[in-house]
């Protein structure tokens, strides 16, 4: 089975759509597994790891929350809801500061 660089679960036609979808739109995004603990990062695209400095070995298997980009003002309340929305099925909007890799 092939398996597409820097993508950690089995290829199923779902993420392969979702991915194709939005790689196209000049987007930054992750792709994570809710059904295991911390829902790990399972999928990153080149756009996020130029957005945040890390690379793809950087990223993967980390929790979805991205705690690898909190800094001094990531504001735990904002963490905290988010962590909550992963929790149960519900959506929430949250503006969260992260951090490029060099603090920025």
């Amino acid at each position: 089975m092939p398996v597409r660089r820097g993508h950690v679960a089995p290829q199923n036609t779902f993420l392969g759509t979702i991915i194709r979808k939005f790689e196209g739109q000049n987007k930054k995004f992750i792709i994570a597994n809710a059904r295991v603990q911390n829902c790990a990062i399972i999928y990153c695209n080149d756009g996020f790891c130029e957005m945040t400095g890390f690379s793809r070995p950087d990223v993967m298997q980390k929790p979805c929350t991205c705690d690898f980009l909190h800094g001094p003002e990531t504001k735990r309340h904002d963490i905290a809801q988010i962590a909550q929305a992963l929790l149960g099925s519900e959506e929430r909007k949250v503006e969260v500061t992260y951090y490029h890799k060099n603090g920025k």
